[in-house]
């Protein structure tokens, strides 16, 4: 019995600390915990990720802090926490059909905080023991439950990110910000990006934006079009072709000639360029070098300043103002 609720206030404990972890990826945006191709953004930014407009990590802070809270205050506070915790357990349940059946991409953090709370409420189906917890105890879970928090949070503070790559600073330009996007013109958090910078940088002749295009393993038809793109770019049209291949449903290898042939491309040096080997191996290098740079898309630096993720207000338009044109030294 005592196991039991030893467990019970372990697993509120790792619930707390993916909780932590969720909500530092989404605060921060410097992706300290999610992977290059992990579905943590598109859940995060999904509508069931900000109810009530508050990060939903932050409503599993509270819940599993509640939860392990109320085992250690007294015998008449665990019926609360067992019903919190069958309360949990149905969110939880319900928030994974969610990422499998509406969304269609998997969180691996929501994972395990949905996990933790389906757990707890099933360790909560028979009764808890309500066992006296002694105030040593009590000390060392509270100790467990603060560090649970804290540690991913500091984590994501101090995982700075480097120094930008070589080849992202080779787009810098002497006197100008550089803005420099890696993008995938399936990815829908992409094309978001690419409304919000296009409004954004309009009528900054201060700045100059560099595109670079690649291919995520799940999206069937952004090799094509990031190969298009690079064919409309070296006719000088590739922003005509980004914009167009954001709008446009589909973006296979025909659809993205009919595009070329709509903005009045060269077809004949369009064909030469897509057929070149050397462009499909800058998409392919292109796309190595983002997975080691980043965990996801869009990449987006000023100078040397790295976002991880939706360009925002806080994340985007404030490291912009701060930013200074480039020097050469």
């Amino acid at each position: 019995m005592r196991f039991r609720l030893f467990l019970f206030r372990s697993i509120a404990v790792i619930g707390l600390a993916a909780s932590s972890a969720s909500l530092v990826d989404q605060a921060l945006g410097n992706g300290s915990f999610c992977s290059f191709e992990s579905g943590c953004e598109a859940v995060a930014s999904s509508t069931y990720g900000k109810p009530l407009g508050l990060p939903l990590p932050a409503f599993g802070i509270v819940g599993f802090a509640a939860v392990l809270g109320l085992t250690l205050t007294g015998e008449r506070a665990f019926p609360i926490s067992r019903r919190l915790a069958h309360l949990g357990a149905i969110i939880g349940l319900g928030l994974i059909v969610v990422q499998v059946a509406v969304l269609q991409r998997v969180c691996p953090l929501c994972l395990i905080v949905d996990g933790a709370a389906i757990a707890l409420g099933l360790l909560a189906i028979p009764k808890l023991p309500a066992t006296p917890c002694r105030a040593a105890s009590r000390a060392v879970w509270f100790v467990l439950a603060v560090l649970a928090v804290l540690v991913p949070l500091a984590i994501g503070f101090v995982d700075e990110a480097p120094d930008p790559p070589d080849w992202v600073q080779s787009h810098w330009v002497e006197g100008k910000i550089a803005v420099v996007e890696v993008t995938d013109f399936e990815c829908e958090h992409c094309r978001k990006a690419d409304e919000y910078l296009r409004e954004s940088l309009k009528d900054r002749a201060d700045v100059t934006f560099v595109r670079i295009p690649i291919p995520m393993p799940k999206h069937a038809n952004s090799r094509p079009a990031a190969i298009a793109y690079l064919a409309a770019k070296a006719q000088g049209r590739g922003e005509a072709m980004a914009e167009a291949l954001f709008a446009a449903p589909s973006r296979t290898s025909a659809d993205c000639r009919r595009l070329a042939e709509k903005l009045g491309l060269n077809l004949t040096e369009y064909d030469r360029v897509i057929a070149d080997p050397t462009t499909d191996d800058a998409v392919s290098s292109a796309a190595a070098a983002a997975k080691a740079a980043g965990p996801g898309v869009p990449l987006i630096w000023i100078q040397s300043h790295l976002i991880y993720g939706s360009p925002t207000p806080d994340n985007f338009d404030g490291p912009l103002r701060r930013a200074r044109p480039y020097r050469a030294k």
